[in-house]
């Protein structure tokens, strides 16, 4: 066996984790919720669909390029057109804010002023294509990670509650709407480790949440710094009494940084260009472990960047959930027309499994795309909602996939 080093469970040499999350409203998530609703749209139809696009956004407008390819007709442009600017509802633009104000004042660009730029191929897919979507169409290479912590989903700890922040944050601004905020905003927690009380884990403390939240003109801002300091330390509170083991409560001197650089009223896309793919560290596992393919986001169920990335992350949890591993890592390998991964590596705990024991491992899982997209039921995942939530929550059944839900401003 091959030794590596251990990539989280053990005591990082600075202490210190960090995490990142954003709003459905930020313009690179905003760009992942339009292009995976676009591959919802096609897979209404076809669940065969080829679809590949890109989406950026800038002000009031939206340009979509790629592909979309569905057997028998080709979808109605109009209706395309219509299902980007949904997304732009659902995130939150447009939605006013009653109780602010005069209660009519709304974050912009108002979803009927969005002006969508389809460059994008929309036409009939070729069957003979269609017929050999088991087969790779390209090389790829896919990282899945499980950390044996259930209760942070298998996640590292700083992944976890960011995005369990982020979660609270959303449903506050949707909740409540005399805050005045959203649909745009982030944040950032870093945590310092400490000599661990479950065998095999280090214990997390909170350090600090840096966090940026949009909010209309209208909005106190006093109130909002204030109702989100509250928020978050409510959060890691309830996180910390529900797994002490692995997570200490906020200590006296935790700070939360609320919109520091002042105010924030001009935010989505009107402040900042939006792109597919640019938050892929944020929709793996953060910065603390490779994730080795490409974009989610913008890809039907059949391309490897979204099949392969799911399956690998469900053989790491199916590892660390026996309870004899705390830390697993798959590396699957493909090359065009691969049926299966042409390469497999298997580390389970900083060593790197010999040929025998991966087979052990494996042998409850058919690599296959084909297999993968049946067994996770690719082609019933809501894949904007997933977009929002996060693809590698849970233990990837086909019922939390195609089930998961995100609050909405709409």
């Amino acid at each position: 066996m091959t030794p590596i080093a251990p990539v989280l469970h053990a005591l990082p040499s600075t202490g210190l984790r960090f995490a990142e999350a954003v709003l459905p409203g930020h313009p690179d998530k905003l760009s992942d919720q339009v292009a995976d609703a676009l591959v919802d749209l096609a897979l209404h139809v076809d669940d065969r669909a080829i679809v590949q696009v890109e989406v950026a956004v800038h002000d009031h407008r939206c340009h979509v390029n790629g592909r979309i390819s569905t057997a028998g007709t080709p979808l109605d442009r109009a209706l395309v057109e219509a299902t980007v600017r949904g997304v732009y509802e659902r995130a939150g633009f447009g939605v006013p804010f009653p109780g602010v104000g005069d209660g009519l004042d709304y974050q912009c660009p108002h979803p009927s002023n969005v002006e969508v730029d389809l460059t994008c191929v929309i036409d009939v897919a070729d069957a003979d294509e269609q017929a050999v979507r088991e087969l790779c169409d390209d090389q790829a290479i896919h990282v899945g990670y499980a950390i044996g912590t259930p209760e942070t989903d298998w996640l590292p700890m700083e992944q976890h509650l960011a995005l369990t922040l982020r979660d609270a944050l959303l449903r506050r601004t949707v909740e409540d709407r005399t805050l005045g905020a959203g649909p745009d905003g982030k944040l950032l927690i870093a945590l310092r480790a400490v000599p661990g009380i479950r065998a095999g884990f280090v214990r997390w403390v909170p350090v600090w949440v840096v966090s940026s939240v949009q909010h209309i003109v209208a909005a106190s801002v006093v109130k909002l710094e204030r109702a989100l300091r509250e928020l978050y330390t409510q959060v890691l509170v309830a996180e910390s009494a529900r797994m002490p083991d692995l997570l200490a409560p906020p200590p006296a001197d935790f700070v939360v940084r609320v919109n520091e650089s002042g105010p924030f009223v001009e935010g989505g896309p009107i402040n900042d260009n939006g792109q597919t793919g640019r938050k892929l560290v944020m929709d793996f596992y953060g910065p603390h472990v490779g994730i080795g393919g490409g974009a989610l986001s913008g890809k039907d169920p059949w391309r490897l960047d979204r099949a392969g990335a799911l399956r690998a992350r469900q053989v790491a949890v199916a590892m660390v959930e026996t309870g004899f591993v705390c830390e697993a890592r798959v590396t699957l390998a493909w090359g065009p027309r691969d049926e299966r991964p042409s390469g497999v590596v298997v580390e389970a705990d900083g060593r790197v499994l010999p040929a025998d024991v991966v087979g052990r491992w494996l042998s409850k899982f058919d690599l296959s795309l084909a297999a993968t997209h049946r067994d996770l039921g690719l082609a019933r995942v809501n894949w904007e909602n997933t977009a929002r939530a996060g693809a590698f929550r849970g233990r990837l059944s086909p019922r939390l996939l195609a089930t998961r839900e995100v609050g909405s401003q709409a």
